[in-house]
Formats: structure tokens, sequence, C-alpha cells
């Protein structure tokens, strides 16, 4: 019997020197399925370089693979201890964390944790790929520039992050509680909840709650569980 074929390559895009695995095995990783639907149809019109092996909703991945790419929508903290088990548990090669915005706090951690970048939304499908080729082929990226957010453009329709406050408003989340999980002050979050309610039309955070799941974010089972443990 003949060998296996080695795996194909390519220059990294970075000028590194090193080739990079060509597809790349990548695991998706979020707590709602609606977030890692959007984020596999955002990769797949580059199927000849990406490849999806996993969704893993709730949880770390279960499949070998070269980047996990975390999208924290709904989790900054939660986002960060998971980093840290799958790190552990040495599945994947590197750990991407996909998100809005970075605070300071939140990037010095996700380095110490080992997390190989952090790479903003704002941030088009062709150049996630070219980051995430440069991931795959031993950069560190994210730690300069990642610190300003995206800002969200006003409507009535729920931005993304109005859409995390919603989110963990359904888990019961308090405002302080809030405001740790996603690395922002209080009176921010107060801010975005005075938003959420005025777009839904309702006026406390029971009623709210209750409208999640018309945006597809119902609470995730091991949240709740978290949340009752």
């Amino acid at each position: 019997m003949g060998r296996d074929r080695e795996p194909d390559t390519i220059p990294s895009p970075g000028g590194s020197g090193r080739n990079v695995p060509s597809p790349i095995r990548v695991s998706l990783v979020n707590d709602y399925e609606v977030i890692l639907r959007g984020l596999h149809s955002m990769l797949s019109p580059f199927s000849d370089r990406i490849t999806v092996v996993e969704h893993q909703i709730g949880g770390t991945p279960d499949e070998r693979a070269h980047i996990a790419l975390f999208d924290t929508f709904a989790g900054r903290r939660d986002a960060l201890d998971r980093a840290r088990q799958m790190t552990e548990d040495g599945l994947v090669d590197h750990i991407v964390l996909y998100t809005w915005d970075a605070a300071p706090r939140f990037l010095d951690i996700a380095k110490s944790i080992g997390v190989s970048a952090v790479i903003l939304k704002s941030v088009s499908g062709e150049l996630l790929v070219e980051q995430l080729e440069r991931v795959a082929a031993g950069e560190r990226l994210g730690w300069s520039d990642s610190s300003r957010s995206v800002g969200r453009g006003s409507g009535e329709a729920l931005s993304m992050r109005e859409q995390e406050v919603l989110a963990l408003l359904a888990l019961g989340f308090s405002n302080p509680e809030i405001a740790q999980e996603l690395f922002l002050s209080v009176d921010t979050v107060k801010t975005y909840v005075r938003r959420v309610f005025a777009k839904l039309g309702v006026n406390n955070r029971t009623n709210a709650a209750l409208l999640a799941a018309k945006y597809d974010l119902p609470p995730p089972e091991r949240r709740l569980a978290q949340r009752s443990g």
C-alpha cells in the first residue's frame, strides 16, 4: 500500500517564510447556532482555502483542527475560560477569538492563556481568511490594534451588540454581570438595555428575555446550567 498523501501547503500570505496547510481545517465555536451558521456562510466562498470541520455549539472542539475560530458573541469571559480549556485539550493548533471589540484587559488575558489571534468582525471575508492563513503559519495577530471597537449603525433593528445584551438578559444576567461578561462599564450596559427595550417595545427585562427566541437566541442549556449550579 502507498503512503498517505501529504497535505498541500501554500506560502504564508504574511511573508513569514513558513508554509501553511491548504485547506486549513477550522472548528467554529459559539453557544448559538445562528451565529455559527452566519460565520460558516461567510467562509463558504473560500472552501479551497478553508475547510470547516466542526460546528461546536456550547462546548470545545472534538475534532482535530488547525484553528478553532471562536465567535465571542454574548460571552467574552466565557470565551476566555473555554479558550483556556482548548489549550489544555490540545485538539487545535491555534485559537482565534473573533469579536466586535476587545478591551485591553480582555487582550491581556487572551494573550496570557495562549490565544494566537484576536480578529475584529470589521474585516472582510477575504481578509479573515488571509489572517487565518497567517495564524496557521505561526503569526500572532491582534495584540496592538484590536482594542478599538467596531461601530454599529443606528436603526430599529437590533445591532449585534444589542443582540448580545438581549442574549444575556435571556440568561437572567444583571447589568453588572453583563458588564463583567462583555468587558463594558455598567453605565454603558444600562444604555444598551434601554435601547433594547425601546426597539423591542417592552419595558422590563422579563418581557425582553421572552423575545430572545425571535432572534434565534434562546438561552443555551450549558449557560443555564452554569447559572443554576
